[in-house]
């Protein structure tokens, strides 16, 4: 094994025990949080800020849901106001899923609950050390969803 070998392997049990260490915290997080907004909804919402406007077909990928599940969640989005459904421009046989100003305003509001949360319970955490590991885990996501768009 060459020292390159080891470095790999290195590198790969580090990214596995981040992305279970940021799995966890999430999961924590959400635990501990006193706001009752729904996980689900969350997630869902946040997946369509990130990504914009998603085929059902599309959401279910990145969900890692199937499509009837995916399109039941969805449509208790639309039905509450918090996303719309629309017709896909480049396909009148398709819907797309947008995130709404008053799904946005929602999401916000439970990110924002869960943040308060958390610094309630770190009361002593540093914010410059909170700020550096979100810097480092965007520079982690935008160096992954590159390499991904190049493949």
């Amino acid at each position: 094994m060459s020292i390159e070998d080891g470095s790999e392997t290195r590198l790969r049990e580090v990214l596995a025990e981040l992305v279970t260490n940021t799995s966890r915290f999430t999961r924590l997080a959400s635990s501990i949080s006193t706001d009752d907004r729904p996980r689900a909804w969350m997630r869902a919402l946040g997946h369509l800020d990130e990504y914009g406007a998603l085929r059902i077909s599309e959401f279910a990928r990145i969900d890692r849901c199937s499509q009837p599940t995916a399109t039941a969640l969805l449509k208790q989005l639309t039905d509450t106001g918090l996303a719309t459904r629309q017709r896909d421009p480049s396909d009148s046989r398709a819907v797309v899923v947008e995130l709404t100003d008053a799904g946005h305003q929602w999401l916000m509001a439970g990110r924002a609950e869960i943040g308060a949360t958390l610094a309630e319970h770190l009361p002593d955490m540093d914010s410059e050390e909170v700020e550096q590991l979100s810097r480092s885990l965007a520079a982690l996501r935008a160096a992954l969803r590159s390499s991904a768009v190049q493949r």
